[in-house]
């Protein structure tokens, strides 16, 4: 599936609107559409690359609010 993202395709780019490809949920998942989300000082450093192992590319921002659209059958 794909869905609207703002992200970071490599650690000296700045952050833009992306396209990016999810997978369908699955047993054990929640997919949630998130209405609003915070970006900390954790993001930063992994959209720089700054801790090693980053993949691009990176969408940034793990404190999240909004409601949960499907549930996986577990």
């Amino acid at each position: 599936m794909t869905t609207k993202a703002f992200g970071i395709l490599n650690e000296k780019a700045s952050l833009k609107p992306l396209d990016i490809q999810r997978r369908d949920v699955r047993a054990n998942d929640v997919k949630i559409d998130i209405t609003h989300c915070g970006v900390c000082h954790s993001d930063i450093h992994t959209a720089r690359n700054e801790w090693g192992g980053s993949q691009y590319p990176v969408v940034p921002g793990h404190e999240i609010i909004g409601r949960v659209a499907t549930v996986g059958k577990r």
